[in-house]
């Protein structure tokens, strides 16, 4: 039996034996009342699902995630994801867009830089990054893989959150927001810890950078872009959340 039919069967019962009281009473208690509560939000997350999983199937985006659902699957393999999580990475950064380019000069499905994608192509000899939508997957994925092993003292999904911070932010604001988290004592191998000290990277925030640092600033730059990265991570990990469950 499933757990949502369990659950249903449980409140069937309690409001079987409710009205069946001696009063005549129909007398809910309040651990009743959070099993309505939790059955009502089962049954909404699943619709929600169901209709993420119609959307998904029946829109352009579902359709390019089915023409490279392959590539995706056997790079994410060999470097070590679950191809769901690369699939919602590719959602936030192009939307399945193979022509998306940003206003920074980021180009293709994951979005690299002309920069990172000249370094990669020596590393792995490839040479249409920036316009072969397989090639910018393959090393998409490639420079995930570098950035995840930036951070070998976290769990899994904790590195998986380091690292996807890393490829939108770079690995130095990450590294400058750990020794912040160190500073106050807080664990420095949880993106749910660490992420609130990147807004605290500005050049504003000189009196905190003068404790930690010897030179008083903080070691990659300061940085402005912590919105975006912070919910590009919590983005992509919701997004991923929901494409396990209906992938």
């Amino acid at each position: 039996m499933r757990p949502t039919l369990y659950i249903l069967a449980g409140l069937f019962l309690l409001t079987h034996l409710a009205c069946n009281d001696s009063s005549g009473q129909l007398s809910f208690s309040a651990a009743d009342s959070s099993l309505q509560n939790e059955v009502q939000k089962r049954l909404e997350q699943k619709r929600e699902l169901q209709e993420l999983r119609r959307e998904l199937h029946n829109s352009n985006m579902g359709r390019s995630l089915a023409r490279y659902k392959p590539i995706i699957k056997k790079y994410a393999k060999r470097y070590g994801f679950d191809w769901r999580l690369i699939a919602a990475q590719i959602v936030k950064e192009s939307g399945f867009r193979t022509k998306a380019r940003s206003h920074v000069g980021a180009r293709g499905l994951m979005q690299l830089m002309p920069r990172t994608a000249r370094e990669i192509s020596k590393e792995l000899d490839i040479y249409y990054i920036m316009k072969n939508p397989r090639e910018n997957i393959t090393a998409g994925i490639y420079h995930l893989r570098k950035q995840y092993q930036y951070f070998p003292d976290a769990s899994k999904d904790e590195r998986v959150k380091f690292a996807l911070a890393s490829y939108n932010g770079g690995a130095g604001r990450v590294f400058d927001a750990q020794n912040i988290a160190r500073y106050y004592r807080r664990p420095d191998n949880r993106w749910q810890a660490v992420s609130p000290y990147l807004t605290m990277l500005k050049k504003t925030d000189w009196q905190l950078h003068l404790q930690v640092w010897p030179d008083g600033k903080p070691k990659y730059g300061y940085f402005y872009g912590y919105n975006e990265t912070i919910n590009y991570v919590d983005g992509i990990w919701a997004l991923y959340e929901a494409y396990r469950r209906i992938l």
